[in-house]
């Protein structure tokens, strides 16, 4: 099969590189260093045992036009950029092309459906972990189950994606209720991405100190309340377990906003926090702690944005 990537960091890395072993993939970034060190020396990835692998696609640019229509287009680009870079490739996306998001937050699907009719869009998650060690090189920081759904329709779709993803070596998944599974990992994500971003520390920081733990935990909880008021039908006190769990179980990794920071780059602040506060309006909830912290991660972007 032809499998398209939308971005090529650290987790777009992990995919690509690993489903070279049984599809054709092609590259779009919009950075020439990244298409250039994939061009000339691959895609390596550091694994969590110590062993380096080197992965060859067939091609990564910085012009779509150069790249042929694919049968599943995988997007890992920030929400902010999803729409235009998504008109930027419609040669790769014909009528059969599936298109998957497996980023983190809500709103994502929002985006490509601006561009993508939705009866060809799979969303997720993903249980991997990956930390961009620069162009072309990622160190696989965590291995896990990666789980799919459709948006609109059955499950034909995502029973496809299941089955391409599994020929790359992927752990996969499918669900009926993907948006119940969306929710449940960005719990974890606002347990850990603004209040280790905002203290520098890494993912076990807010399990193990009493007073980040405070404010993770009530973050959570006000993201539970919405998204039941959504539809969904959470436990919140597994929820905020599970959430802390996840800072335990990746207690050595630097998150993925705190590396947004490190970069000087956009964070994913108003589909992960921002989505419950957005959320919360329209079911009608409060969301006072995620709201805070939204503004002070936009605060603080702002800052070294304005100095780029």
């Amino acid at each position: 099969m032809k499998i398209g990537f939308l971005g090529c960091g650290a987790m777009g890395s992990i995919y690509a590189g690993n489903l070279t072993k049984a599809h054709d993939v092609y590259i779009f970034d919009a950075v020439q260093a990244v298409c250039d060190a994939v061009n000339t020396n691959g895609i390596t990835i550091d694994e969590p045992d110590g062993t380096v692998n080197v992965f060859h696609p067939v091609k990564a640019t910085t012009d779509p036009s150069e790249l042929p229509e694919v049968d599943l287009m995988i997007v890992f680009v920030k929400y902010l950029f999803l729409e235009s870079a998504l008109q930027k490739c419609k040669n790769m996306i014909g009528k059969n092309t599936i298109v998957l998001s497996l980023q983190n937050g809500i709103g994502n699907v929002d985006e490509i459906a601006k561009v993508i009719p939705e009866e060809q869009i799979c969303c997720g998650t993903t249980a991997h972990g990956a930390l961009n060690l620069g162009p072309g090189h990622s160190r696989h920081t965590g291995i896990g189950v990666t789980n799919v759904g459709t948006v609109k329709g059955d499950r034909t779709h995502a029973e496809t994606v299941a089955k391409w993803l599994r020929e790359g070596g992927f752990d996969v998944a499918v669900y009926d209720n993907v948006m119940q599974l969306i929710w449940h990992k960005l719990f974890a994500n606002i347990a850990i991405n603004a209040v280790c971003a905002l203290l520098n520390v890494q993912n076990k920081y807010v399990a193990l100190n009493e007073n980040a733990h405070t404010l993770s935990e009530k973050m959570v909880r006000e993201a539970v309340a919405v998204a039941n008021a959504s539809g969904c039908t959470f436990d919140v006190e597994a929820e905020v377990k599970a959430a802390f769990d996840v800072a335990i179980a990746t207690g050595e990794n630097r998150c993925s906003m705190l590396q947004d920071f490190d970069r000087k780059g956009i964070t994913e602040i108003k589909i992960i926090n921002g989505a419950v506060v957005a959320e919360g309006k329209k079911v009608g909830i409060d969301t006072p702690y995620n709201e805070a912290i939204m503004y002070l991660v936009m605060a603080h972007t702002d800052d070294y944005l304005a100095n780029k």
